[in-house]
């Protein structure tokens, strides 16, 4: 006759084998008939238990797991399981009770001892998960799991090297460990090992390509070490598998928006905020990026909710001195500035405000006293640049030039080394203006298709060089009310990408375009501009880009009748003060990082614009700065009556003009808010020892526009 008992043990044992390789629902029925055999059989029970608590049903695991317990309590293994499924269910207490009951039963039970150690590093408590790790190696000295979970606790106490130590070994141990690797890529981050930290999430991602938090920490370590797109594909992909995860869509935001990629970033701001919508990080990343989208309504929409969230965050009340400051809302600025100083009166980009508002008012030493109490050395690189530009213009201010100039230097060294600088190619804006000085200088443009005339009003160019008065000429003409002027927009980038895109390319194309032709490219470029005008006006629009000098000679191809208002300054006081900006990085301005490139560049333009100016019948108008800033009212007459437009006296409220305007979208915002000075015409005569070895290519244009040396 058949011993039973050997029967249900035979079917036991090949349950277990099937539950280890997988055959869960095999191993089920194979242990529905142990069970049906012997009701009361606790490891029956235990194992069907964990079956359904991986198949995800939990009441009726822990129901299962309590019933064996209840049939036999001295079973440490029957404990530990209990204690997994109450810590799954968040009963965190409960399972630490449960996990310490199973190891009193089993000191041997190393799972246990490492289960335990897991609540307790949940806890903060580090020294006592500690020791329950020592607890678990000392059962099995080769459980990799608890070396896994000391390396985590150390790492929290930051005791790096002992984690990093913890984590080897429990790579060593289980050489497929990749969560382990993905730990210790962590405390090589922390310690600023970022080699070592790539290599050990490649290895993690090597062992477990869906390891997304491998994935998503290697593309954070991937943008440290610059290589900003491999880790924004990175981040892409962790982004894919965790879709909600908050930290890799704030990080990939970020990468984003270093890359410049604002609307992406911005978008990508938003869902997370979605995800979490009461992080004030979130709404000040978002903001940081509407400043630099120049959308300052929303800008500071985001700021005010990320201080409602967190009225400590310091950095947000920089952000919005900054914001005030661009808008000219000098009241506000003093206000937040005020409030941030009283949080924090050491914090950096506080005090480089105040800076800022100092310099405003005129109070040149206390702002100087302000700034260099900070070791820019000391900074992000970014703020040091900023620093280095604020010290710069207010020792300009003082009249020590020696010294100011000296940080210009740096902070133009500084801004050549962030990640949109070095992705810009100034030489590629060179290489344009070489074609262009080749291509106009040589060609008969007596052989060119006619011209049609154009229907209605004809179009107003405004350029010159940069920091040449356009922008206060801008907003003084703006303030006429028959006069609309279009603000650095990009309306001619239609007919260029398409001119780009024809079968001789740009420039040379312009030689053959045909009636057709040219009646296409005047439509893209009148759509263009039409979005910048306002609804109704029948007035004069003035478009205004400085840099479009360059595009002087296809503009008179397209509009042989339009209008050119060119502004001038002294070649010197030009090309010192876009020296001295800090411009938004492009790959024309990538060429005003030193004095020497400055030049190089006004020369290469004022000297096409000397071909444009000297072979075309150009309709255009020069408006001196000087003169502006001397007798405005006297030099903005004879603008208007080249512009055929009777005079108004409201052009001499420009700063009314401003206030409405709010925002004014160049570097001389906070000029053309404040009353007209002259403190910036002859400037360079203070850095003449500078510029001295650059006036050979001056020279000539400083005679053409009748200055002197």
């Amino acid at each position: 006759m058949k011993d039973p008992s050997n029967s249900i043990t035979k079917i036991y044992r090949l349950a277990q084998r099937l539950q280890v390789r997988g055959d869960l629902a095999t191993a089920r029925s194979r242990l529905m008939e142990v069970l049906q055999l012997q009701p009361d059989h606790a490891d029956a029970l235990h194992s069907l238990g964990n079956i359904d608590a991986k198949e995800g049903r939990l009441d009726d695991a822990e129901r299962l797991v309590r019933k064996a317990i209840a049939i036999d309590p001295m079973k440490g293994a029957f404990l530990n399981s209990l204690g997994n499924l109450l810590r799954v269910r968040g009963k965190f207490d409960e399972a630490a009770t449960a996990y310490g009951q199973a190891v009193a039963l089993r000191p041997d039970l190393a799972a246990g001892h490492n289960n335990l150690a897991e609540l307790l590093l949940r806890k903060s408590e580090f020294e006592a998960a500690i020791d329950s790790c020592f607890q678990a190696l000392k059962a099995d000295p080769n459980y990799a799991g608890a070396y896994d979970t000391m390396g985590r606790a150390l790492n929290n106490m930051g005791r790096f090297e002992e984690a990093a130590d913890a984590f080897r070994r429990a790579v060593i141990i289980r050489p497929d460990f990749a969560v382990a690797y993905d730990h210790l890529g962590h405390v090589y981050r922390a310690q600023g090992k970022m080699e070592e930290a790539r290599d050990a999430f490649d290895h993690a991602l090597m062992i477990d390509p869906d390891n997304a938090s491998a994935r998503y920490n290697l593309g954070t370590v991937m943008t440290v070490l610059g290589d900003l797109d491999g880790g924004m594909e990175c981040l892409e992909k962790a982004r894919e598998a965790r879709p909600r995860h908050v930290p890799t869509l704030l990080n990939l935001a970020i990468a984003y928006h270093t890359k410049g990629q604002l609307k992406v970033a911005a978008d990508t701001y938003r869902d997370a905020i979605e995800v979490d919508p009461e992080n004030p990080v979130l709404h000040l990343n978002l903001g940081l990026v509407h400043v630099e989208q120049r959308r300052s309504e929303e800008a500071e929409r985001s700021l005010l909710r990320a201080l409602e969230l967190d009225e400590g965050l310091v950095q947000v009340y920089a952000e919005l001195a900054a914001l005030y400051e661009e808008t000219n809302r000098l009241a506000d600025m003093q206000a937040m500035l005020e409030k941030g100083l009283e949080l924090d009166p050491g914090h950096a980009r506080l005090n480089l405000e105040a800076a800022k508002a100092d310099r405003r008012q005129g109070r040149v030493e206390e702002g100087l006293a302000r700034l260099r109490l900070l070791d820019p050395a000391a900074l992000d690189p970014r703020l040091a640049e900023q620093v280095h530009y604020e010290l710069g213009y207010l020792l300009d201010r003082a009249g020590e030039a020696g010294e100011a100039f000296g940080n210009f230097c740096e902070a133009n060294r500084l801004a050549s080394q962030t990640v949109r600088a070095r992705e810009a190619d100034p030489k590629r804006f060179l290489d344009m203006l070489d074609r262009l000085n080749g291509f106009f200088s040589t060609m008969d443009t007596g052989a060119w298709t006619p011209v049609p005339a154009l229907e209605g009003e004809r179009p107003v160019f405004m350029f010159g060089f940069p920091r040449s008065g356009t922008t206060l000429l801008d907003v003084v003409l703006d303030s006429h009310p028959g006069i609309a002027t279009v603000e650095e927009q990009f309306t001619i980038m239609p007919v260029i990408d398409k001119l780009r895109q024809s079968p001789r390319g740009f420039p040379d194309q312009l030689a053959v375009l045909t009636e057709d032709d040219i009646a296409g490219l005047r439509h893209d470029y009148l759509d263009a501009l039409a979005q910048f005008v306002p609804d109704g006006f029948d007035g004069v629009v003035i478009d205004k880009m400085p840099i479009r000098t360059v595009h002087a000679g296809m503009l008179w191809r397209l509009f042989p009748d339009a209008r050119f208002v060119f502004c001038l300054r002294h070649p010197c006081d030009v090309v010192l003060s876009n020296f001295m900006q800090h411009f938004t990085v492009s790959a024309a301005f990538a060429n005003f990082y030193t004095l020497e490139e400055s030049v190089r560049l006004y020369d290469k333009v004022m000297s096409l614009w000397h071909i444009y100016a000297s072979k075309f019948p150009l309709q255009w108008h020069a408006v001196r700065y000087e003169s502006l800033v001397d007798d405005m009212e006297s030099e903005v007459r004879r603008v208007l009556e080249f512009l055929g437009v009777p005079w108004e006296p409201a052009v001499l409220d420009y700063t009314g003009r401003v206030a409405e305007r709010g925002r004014i979208n160049t570097n001389s915002y906070h000029q053309v808010a404040e009353p007209v000075y002259a403190r910036a015409s002859g400037r360079w005569r203070a850095y003449r020892a500078q510029l001295e070895p650059h006036m050979g290519l001056l020279a000539p244009h400083i005679e053409r526009f009748g200055y002197d040396c």
